[in-house]
């Protein structure tokens, strides 16, 4: 290549024109952003100037203004945020956008913004490697802020025994015993190999499971592995807790078990099969026993296979699994035991799926008889007055109406249409009675569970509670699953006051200090509703509170010909 001299004026002045008139002539093809970002690097000494007044900020949202500029956090909040907090004609200034900014995306804000920080020197890639750290510290954020390696978690943990436990309750105990029954009764011949435990959610049905499990294991001789299967990082984390605590407390003396993790790109658990319990998801299940048949065929070989939340388990990928681990329509002398999990052992309104599910667990619940009625209002009622679940208060807040076109109400149950939900979040004055409702009936100590209608608007609450000094974030299917676990965890503690989420804390949320619920989505399946409630209906006895306060926004669908689901509910507030 040849070597091109180019000479510039002295009267030429302007830097930028400068640029554009050597990328010119040296044939260039740079846009107006990638001159703006040549002119915006620095020298190192100006680099470590620059973060140094950063780090010297007082706080996350000081330091995150000073990186971005308020312009440039403008750029990337929903229009929706804007309007609702400038609607009242006072302007948010540069702070309250880097405080509405962190509250949307946490500890993530600095990297959604990275495109601002040329002038910094950041890293290219934003995974919790060691530049990335040094980055964020160097301007004074935490190294919470590098992200993670790819969030994964350990593939597994051994657990040695025992340590104390609180005892089971009544009913627990009554069904703890006929799983024990049922893993004990594989004799030659015996086909009642398959059952399902249904209780409301905050009753415990996870401990119940695992503890029978373990004295099974323990005093009735029963070996081989245990696989358990959920649909999500949430609740297969929960499942890897129970068991850690439960064989930490009660498991058999001088005996290790192996509980191995399985999704989210984890690695292959060891193929051993005996103390061995083995947590995954459906997802990953799917795909490597498809894919891997060979490396992961001794799952076929183990004894009792668990599905949580098992009225989801007629869906095609729970059917595939089931198959290929030796589950067929028909009941066989030597399969695994098959045990179901659920707080709804039925599928909405739909018969046929019910008998469906019902069919697939050999048609026995072993929680019938645990209770004084086995109708599902009696036994929430029954469970209520022993202190298991909190008593409910209950008021409504006022939401939109509006009428859906001919293809929304082709889409329309247990969910609105995505269409429809964004023209309900849209709603200015719907996300501020939400707010108002919040500040009226709230205490601002009350650990508060949100679902919002979509991500922006689970953004958008959350930047607003939190514009109002109420600690608020907001989660969603978007939200990395590393950051998501942080932000569940600074709830729980209670560093973290509101928690707005969008179709991700349905099940598998376990925060027993939830003192409120608001339901600011339309949901019109009641298995879904009490689901989304039951995070708050922990009683005192497992951990949770006496009462809790459920808000739900009535919306107005003017064509829509089902009721809101809390509609049917005023025994469970009465």
């Amino acid at each position: 290549m040849l070597a091109t001299d180019v000479y510039l004026s002295d009267a030429i002045d302007d830097e930028r024109r400068k640029l554009q008139l050597v990328a010119t002539e040296l044939d260039l093809s740079l846009n107006s952003g990638e001159l703006d970002r040549i002119l915006q690097r620095k020298t190192p000494h100006e680099v470590e100037e620059r973060r140094a007044t950063i780090r010297q900020c007082p706080t996350d949202a000081r330091r995150l203004l000073a990186a971005v500029g308020e312009q440039g956090l403008r750029k990337d909040l929903p229009r929706s945020l804007i309007a609702v907090l400038e609607g009242d004609g006072s302007p948010m200034t540069g702070n309250d956008l880097a405080e509405a900014a962190i509250a949307m995306w946490h500890t993530d804000a600095l990297k959604q913004y990275r495109w601002a920080l040329d002038s910094l020197d950041p890293p290219w890639q934003w995974a919790g490697s060691e530049r990335v750290v040094e980055f964020v510290r160097s301007l004074g954020f935490s190294a919470d802020w590098a992200g993670e390696r790819g969030g994964k978690r350990d593939p597994y943990l051994e657990v040695d025994g025992p340590c104390r436990l609180p005892e089971l309750h009544d009913y627990q105990r009554t069904i703890a015993d006929k799983v024990r029954n049922m893993l004990g009764s594989g004799r030659e011949g015996d086909v009642e190999r398959r059952a399902m435990i249904s209780m409301p959610t905050g009753s415990g049905k996870t401990r119940v499971a695992v503890q029978a499990i373990v004295e099974a294991i323990r005093d009735d001789g029963f070996r081989g592995g245990v696989l358990w299967v959920a649909d999500r990082d949430e609740l297969c984390e929960q499942a890897v807790e129970s068991w850690r605590q439960v064989w930490s407390g009660i498991g058999a003396q001088a005996e290790r078990l192996r509980i191995s993790r399985m999704w989210g790109g984890i690695e292959r658990p060891r193929p051993t099969t005996d103390l061995h319990v083995v947590v995954a998801t459906v997802q990953t299940l799917t795909a490597r026993l498809s894919k891997y048949p060979g490396e992961y065929g001794f799952l076929a070989s183990f004894k009792l296979i668990v599905f949580d939340e098992a009225h989801r388990s007629i869906a095609r990928s729970f059917t595939s699994v089931m198959q290929e681990l030796g589950l067929t329509r028909f009941q066989k002398k030597h399969e695994p035991f098959l045990l179901g999990l659920t707080a709804t052992p039925y599928r909405g309104i739909n018969e046929e799926e019910t008998a469906r599910l019902v069919s697939r667990y050999g048609n026995r619940r072993l929680d019938v008889g645990a209770f004084a009625s086995d109708e599902p209002e009696a036994v929430i009622r029954e469970l209520q007055q022993v202190g298991v679940l909190a008593r409910a208060d209950h008021d409504t807040i006022e939401g939109e109406t509006l009428a859906l076109d001919p293809t929304e109400l082709q889409r329309s149950y247990p969910w609105l249409s995505p269409s429809t939900e964004q023209r309900i979040a849209g709603s200015v004055e719907r996300t501020r009675r939400i707010v108002e409702a919040y500040e009226e009936s709230v205490d601002r100590e009350w650990p508060t569970l949100i679902y919002a209608t979509s991500v922006e608007h689970a953004q958008t609450v959350a930047a607003l509670l939190n514009r109002k000094g109420i600690p608020a974030r907001a989660i969603s299917g978007e939200t990395e699953i590393a950051t998501r676990r942080r932000v569940v965890e600074e709830f729980r503690n209670g560093a973290i006051k509101a928690l707005v989420n969008y179709a991700v804390f349905r099940e598998g949320f376990d925060a027993p200090k939830t003192r409120a619920i608001i339901v600011a989505r339309p949901v019109y399946s009641p298995n879904l509703y009490f689901q989304m409630i039951g995070r708050g209906l922990r009683g005192p006895k497992n951990g949770g509170d006496d009462r809790c306060l459920i808000l739900d926004v009535r919306d107005n669908i003017k064509n829509f010909d089902r009721k809101l689901a809390f509609s049917d509910l005023e025994w469970l507030w009465s």
